[in-house]
């Protein structure tokens, strides 16, 4: 198995979803969409649409998204137990305070959305996070809230899951050496098989495709 062989795969096989039915325990399931490209349209395309500001920063710390008429709860957002007992994901109680800190704070942002640059969001967000709301929670919250401006990064962020896939290639020398110590990186750095794609695909592939990049 190559790499190339296995972004092949990323960008032609269905795109698979677990996300619940917000504030319904007994509707969970898999959400399937023909292509990455469908799922970041229905997904991200969502909070293009939000005209409401306060709505739009709950909505995008939380994670959720509306789709064919219900609410959704993204699973990066969702609380689950490891193989051993340690919860993650986001708290309401987190999500609450980073929320109102967002809010307390919006001419910051307002601010960081005007230089129409991703990583001032991404940096503002950040700055006003609460315990324990990761690297991934504020990459994903400065992702639907610059979608809202048509706003997307420039460059590949790395955190949680789509480090672990990074470290990968590093470790088998297909990117540059302490490459994976920077919060982000350029397309330019990565192997040639990326050219042409979007750095929040090339995030994304690096996240969910993580297992098979670690089997090559």
């Amino acid at each position: 198995m190559t790499l190339e062989f296995i972004l092949k795969n990323y960008k032609t096989e269905r795109y698979k979803l677990y996300s619940d039915v917000y504030k319904n325990d007994k509707v969970s399931g898999l959400l399937g969409f023909p292509s990455y490209l469908d799922y970041f349209e229905n997904y991200l395309g969502y909070y293009a649409g939000i005209d409401d500001t306060e709505k739009l920063i709950q909505y995008a710390v939380q994670g959720l998204f509306e789709y064919k008429g219900k609410t959704y709860l993204h699973p990066h957002q969702k609380i689950w137990k490891d193989t051993g007992t340690l919860a993650k994901g986001i708290r309401n109680e987190m999500c609450a305070e980073v929320i109102n800190n967002l809010i307390e704070n919006y001419d910051g942002l307002e601010k960081a959305i005007k230089t129409k640059e991703f990583d001032e969001i991404y940096t503002f967000v950040k700055k006003n996070k609460s315990g324990k709301f990761s690297g991934l929670d504020i990459y994903d919250t400065a992702m639907r809230i610059a979608t809202r401006h048509g706003i997307s990064p420039k460059e590949v962020y790395l955190h949680s899951n789509s480090m672990i896939g990074f470290k990968t290639l590093e470790t088998k020398g297909l990117v540059a050496e302490d490459l994976s110590l920077k919060k982000s990186v350029k397309i330019t750095e990565l192997p040639p098989c990326f050219e042409g794609m979007q750095p929040m695909h090339i995030e994304d592939f690096f996240s969910i495709k993580k297992v098979d990049i670690m089997r090559m």
